[in-house]
């Protein structure tokens, strides 16, 4: 009887697999052909504007330092991320078909976002991208430092670039090579560190509607983070009062474009508004709404809207929350990863967006794909 028993059990549980692998379908095979990007985007380039270059880094020199750091001659050494710094970390019990895709960024090297957000984020298996101000670190006990970078970067984080000193860019156009030293010395600084950073983060969000100013980013970066719009259009077609056919940086008459691969959009979180402070369950309440705004965009498992969040100073008391907009609170913050977590939202890192230069739209990279259709694609 007992042998009987072990055989009955033995017999259910392998066709309980079986069943499972069946349910699985084309999620075993993972070279399966995956389908192309829609005829419908026109065949235009950043080239409408001469000055506009994404040529790389090999054989440029900055210039006009004022000696505020140490340039080596070998520029942008750093090597290349590992792998996992490219995959994105998917959140539990995402099901298949699932259309909620989030990136999250912080800014401006705060210590709170090693010690508050970054167990938080560890305990969901979250990633996300760091925009370093360079000059910041270790300088302060509220600031990283570069031994926190490296942990990050080591842990699959992603490092980007916020300047060399979080300087106002449209206040140095008058200064050609201070504007190089922030953005491209900010590159160097980081490289100088072992991250090869490739977007840039304007502080403030300041200059990504100034030609200048993206010149120089688009010498020495691949794509650019600026704001403020609650979701980013892969295509750029989905912002009502700025009517765009694709993501050109340039239209046809020249004129620069309200987003691109160099101005990528996304919104910090603040919880000042039109002069009134929300509480943090109202901000969560805000959070909410935004994160589900992306549905409606995102059907039959392609994705083009995407709420890119930054987060800054993380902070335990309520006071300090409602001295500054940008500030969360560690509560507020886990509960917005736990909502994310439950609720089956794919976070990706800021580093898995790509650009194609032949059709100008914004793709994901890297990213696994969950669905049992093979042609289903997280693309456009």
């Amino acid at each position: 009887m007992r042998r009987l028993n072990r055989i009955t059990l033995g017999s259910f549980f392998g066709a309980l697999a079986l069943a499972v692998m069946l349910i699985g379908g084309s999620s075993v095979f993972p070279n399966m052909a995956i389908g192309k990007s829609s005829s419908h985007h026109i065949n235009k380039s950043s080239s409408h504007n001469p000055l506009i270059t994404n040529s790389g880094i090999s054989g440029s020199r900055l210039t006009g330092f004022h000696n505020q750091t140490s340039i080596s001659s070998h520029l942008y050494s750093a090597p290349p991320p590992s792998a996992s710094t490219l995959v994105g970390n998917i959140s539990k019990g995402v099901s298949n078909g699932n259309n909620k895709v989030i990136m999250i960024g912080f800014d401006d090297s705060y210590k709170s976002q090693i010690v508050f957000a970054k167990p938080i984020l560890d305990k969901y298996g979250f990633k996300a991208s760091f925009f370093e101000v360079c000059t910041w670190i270790g300088k302060a006990k509220d600031r990283q430092t570069w031994q926190d970078v490296a942990a990050l970067q080591h842990d699959g984080m992603d490092i980007e670039s916020h300047t060399m000193t979080h300087a106002h860019l449209p206040t140095l156009l008058s200064s050609p090579s201070q504007l190089t030293y922030e953005i491209g010395g900010s590159k160097q600084c980081l490289a100088n560190h072992g991250v090869n950073a490739r977007i840039f983060g304007y502080p403030l969000n300041l200059g990504s509607d100034i030609p200048s100013i993206v010149n120089v980013v688009a010498k020495y970066y691949n794509l650019a983070r600026s704001g403020s719009a609650p979701l980013m259009f892969l295509n750029c077609n989905g912002f009502g009062k700025h009517p765009q056919n694709d993501c050109s940086t340039y239209s046809a008459n020249g004129k620069l474009s309200y987003a691109n691969r160099y101005d990528i959009k996304s919104d910090s979180f603040r919880h000042v508004d039109s002069n009134h402070n929300y509480s943090p369950p109202e901000e969560f309440q805000k959070f909410v709404q935004r994160m589900n705004s992306q549905i409606r965009y995102n059907t039959n498992g392609k994705i083009n809207a995407i709420p890119i969040i930054t987060y800054h100073n993380l902070t335990n008391s309520l006071q300090d929350y409602n001295k500054m907009a940008s500030t969360i609170t560690v509560d507020l913050f886990a509960q917005q990863m736990k909502y994310l977590h439950d609720n089956g939202f794919r976070v990706l890192l800021l580093n898995q967006l790509g650009y194609d230069p032949n059709n100008n739209f914004f793709n994901l990279k890297n990213a696994p794909l969950y669905t049992t259709n093979a042609a289903t694609l997280l693309g456009y």
